[in-house]
């Protein structure tokens, strides 16, 4: 809903799991819809799910989609509760920005309390006000902390536009 998804819009969803949120994007009918998705079994689920949908279903690592994804194609980027794993996030931000049409969006939503203990080996990206400035470098950067009453609801909206910064 927050993407504000229309039908000429290309929309990308990073780390699509089980298909949860791409269900909920078809319902927008948007153009083209990307799934990239690494795990081989949930590549396999979301096959089976939407075998008869227009949806692409990439197994590249998200900081390299130069062999499926032209520039400047993609409207919408969503990314639910990935940023962690996004190691460096330089790389791949670069690669969103390679990706991404002029004033085109990327929306990650994050729940940071929770993971800030996990390992830090495999969660890198845990602190929003550290990975605030990489995001800056590359997007006009707006957040917000989103609570719908459930603590377990609770998590960071963060929307990059691809506008050029200083």
């Amino acid at each position: 809903k927050r993407l504000g998804i229309s039908t000429d819009d290309v929309v990308i969803e990073i780390g699509s799991g089980n298909g949860e949120a791409l269900a909920e994007i078809k319902k927008h009918e948007p153009e083209k819809i990307y799934a990239v998705e690494i795990s081989g079994k949930f590549r396999k689920d979301l096959q089976s799910r939407f075998k008869r949908e227009n949806i692409t279903i990439i197994g590249n690592d998200a900081s390299n989609l130069a062999n499926v994804i032209p520039d400047k194609t993609v409207n919408k980027i969503l990314l639910i509760n990935v940023i962690y794993f996004l190691d460096p996030l330089d790389t791949y931000l670069e690669e969103f920005k390679r990706i991404l049409k002029p004033d085109g969006v990327i929306f990650f939503a994050c729940r940071f309390g929770p993971v800030g203990g996990f390992d830090s080996k495999i969660f890198k990206n845990t602190d929003l006000e550290k990975i605030l400035p990489y995001l800056r470098k590359y997007f006009s950067v707006s957040w917000e902390y989103v609570d719908p009453g459930e603590k377990r609801s609770r998590y960071h909206a963060i929307q990059l536009t691809n506008r050029e910064v200083g």
